[in-house]
């Protein structure tokens, strides 16, 4: 049975079918963008390198994690990545799908602010770290997932977070102040 994934790279969410295959460690992928379904095997090289093989052609990549989220660089070019399952994916598609341009970041558990990387007003860049929450002796770094001027900050360090608590909106840099 295949497992059901929101996947965020960068700031764009995809839907994703992991369908894992019983003795050697490869599985099926299926994105929602393109349906089809591929073989891949993901083989640890060393710390960080990995190749994937994608229907039998070697990709090289190296993989960085990042609180709840990894880095993985392929070639030149680094992507960020979040992956959720259930209530977190959920609240990654709040954060992602705003139709306004506007971005809300709820926190996707609860816990400890332990920092606050921004204020109203600051400008921020896809990626760049804006809080990190301590939940069960984990430190999870809440990332942009898009570009933008800091609107509000609903928390403070020392403070504590529920689940679904809006912690950061930013809206484009083009779209007036509300």
């Amino acid at each position: 049975m295949a497992e059901k994934y929101l996947i965020q790279v960068d700031d764009q969410p995809l839907e994703a079918e992991i369908e894992r295959l019983n003795g050697g460690g490869g599985a099926r992928v299926r994105l929602h963008a393109d349906g089809e379904w591929q073989f891949a095997e993901l083989q640890h090289v060393r710390a960080g390198l990995h190749v994937v093989m994608l229907d039998n052609h070697p990709v090289e990549l190296y993989i960085e994690r990042r609180g709840s989220a990894v880095d993985v660089t392929i070639g030149r070019r680094t992507y960020h990545i979040q992956i959720g399952r259930g209530r977190r994916a959920a609240s990654m598609a709040a954060a992602a799908a705003a139709s306004d341009g506007i971005v809300r970041i709820r926190a996707p558990m609860t816990g400890a602010v332990l920092e606050v990387r921004t204020e109203p007003g600051a400008e921020v860049e896809a990626g760049d770290v804006l809080v990190v929450i301590e939940s069960m002796k984990m430190n999870n770094e809440l990332r942009a997932p898009a570009g933008g001027i800091v609107e509000r900050v609903g928390v403070v360090a020392d403070g504590q977070v529920q689940e679904g608590d809006e912690i950061v909106v930013i809206r484009p840099p083009e779209t007036p102040a509300s």
